[in-house]
């Protein structure tokens, strides 16, 4: 039976990110590598791509190179070749590695060329060839399935807006270089896919490294993180040190691209731990060069979940605003607004406006605040909230279908409420008072909930 708190994917980017430490660490987790491969074959360009075990200062983790092939070799039918084993039966070169510890690790890859989306070792770049296009990327895009069709495109659209901001151009005369190449497509479907074969329905992720001091890349010489990546990581928590270790980059335009589409919430996290898995960079230091992920279930039924309350006392605002007030607290993320009436000194009537929201948007909402209101201060406090997992049911009856909120905590439905809307539709569709349906619907949703229990 499916665990009712939905499955977990918490990052932990202490090494900084990037595509193919995000993949690597998919497969590390246990991706279904064919279903993968399946998809993958989907966007009819020829790449290799090589899954090998590696050690990172003692860490065993997976690294993942996506190269683009070329030569009569590649003259055959078959445009994509995989290969996560230490054979020769694919007729490529065999690369033999050697770990920090000195200890042989064997593992079969191609020759690649560095590029600005691999934040390697400091080799020489070479260049993958000419970048693609707009039109060509979404082209070889709209050859995937659905939902993985969907979210590629949208990321990539962010990418390129992106771009266009760093270059003060319009959108569609960007033309793409390193991020645009065939790697950088074959990693973000990668990411997109690999989650959805994990099970995953929520991603969270802490702090993110991003590295500093300076990087090359086809435009010249820039600070880190790069422009594009700098963009892509607003409003992501970041940390940016200067310990030697560090200066480097650690988060690449791919890997700030995952962040910003792939990632629900940066904040800390109550779960029940899996599986750990560890992607691996092309860096060795001494800080491991890998991206963490712990996979597992939410403990919010078991533990609470810190939040963010923020408030403020008005007694000279227009009464028309605080509807407008309120309407944009919640287009900026806030969970709840909820208005007060009080009394403040010399006995005036006046409102308090209560919002609750996550900590990581807490500086947004205290500026909305600011802009949206009168208030010249606000209160900020931390409270805890514990939460009973929430779904949507249908419930079959004589008059219709309805649907009920179901309310879950720790294994048990605590609560069944009816969506309003369906039954009110129900009591227009049939004639019967909607406090009668909502009776109806509550009773059906208990006999069905009890069956459901006794098929188990």
């Amino acid at each position: 039976m499916d665990d009712p708190r939905g499955r977990v994917l918490y990052l932990d980017p202490f090494s900084g990110i990037a595509g193919d430490m995000f993949l690597g660490l998919l497969f590390n987790l246990g991706i279904d590598e064919a279903a993968l491969v399946d998809e993958l074959e989907r966007l009819e360009v020829r790449f290799d791509l090589a899954v090998s075990q590696v050690h990172k200062s003692g860490i065993a983790a997976v690294s993942t190179r996506v190269t683009i092939p070329s030569g009569p070799d590649y003259d055959d039918e078959s445009d994509v070749h995989y290969c996560d084993c230490d054979c020769d039966e694919c007729g490529h070169g065999h690369d033999h590695h050697e770990d920090e510890d000195h200890t042989h690790n064997h593992h079969h890859s191609h020759h690649h060329a560095h590029h600005e989306d691999d934040p390697g070792d400091d080799a020489e770049a070479v260049p993958h060839g000419h970048g693609l296009t707009v039109d060509e990327i979404l082209t070889i895009l709209d050859r995937l399935s659905e939902p993985t069709r969907s979210k590629a495109k949208e990321m990539f659209q962010s990418l390129i807006e992106v771009e266009a901001t760093v270059h003060g151009t319009a959108s569609e005369s960007v033309h793409l270089h390193e991020a645009g190449a065939i790697d950088a497509i074959v990693e973000v479907v990668g990411a997109v896919k690999g989650l959805e074969l994990l099970g995953v329905d929520h991603v969270v992720c802490g702090l993110v490294n991003t590295g500093t001091g300076f990087a090359g890349m086809s435009h010249g010489t820039y600070p880190v993180p790069a422009p594009a990546t700098a963009e892509l990581l607003t409003g992501i928590p970041t940390r940016i040190d200067s310990f030697a270790e560090t200066r480097k980059e650690l988060v690449t335009p791919t890997g700030a691209l995952i962040l910003r589409h792939l990632v629900d919430e940066f904040a800390p996290i109550s779960m029940t731990v899996t599986q750990v898995g560890y992607g691996a960079g092309k860096r060795d230091t001494t800080v491991p060069n890998v991206l963490r992920g712990f996979l597992g279930y939410s403990a919010a039924a078991e533990a609470p979940r810190r939040l963010a309350l923020l408030e403020s006392n008005i007694d000279d605002m227009n009464p028309q605003l605080f509807g407008n007030l309120m309407d944009a607290l919640y287009r900026s993320g806030a969970l709840d607004v909820f208005f007060t009436p009080i009394q403040m000194k010399k006995n005036r009537p006046a409102t308090r406006v209560s919002v609750l929201g996550e900590l990581h948007d807490k500086d947004l909402l205290v500026q909305l605040l600011m802009r949206e209101s009168t208030t010249i201060g606000v209160r900020v406090s931390y409270p805890e909230r514990y939460e009973a997992e929430r779904s949507i049911n249908e419930v079959e009856m004589e008059i219709g279908t309805a649907h009920v909120k179901l309310a879950t905590y720790r294994g048990e439905i605590v609560n069944v409420s009816p969506e309003y809307e369906s039954c009110r539709r129900l009591s227009t569709e049939s004639g019967i008072p909607l406090k009668d349906v909502y009776r109806l619907v509550i009773e059906a949703a208990g006999g069905h909930m009890s069956a459901t229990e006794e098929d188990k």
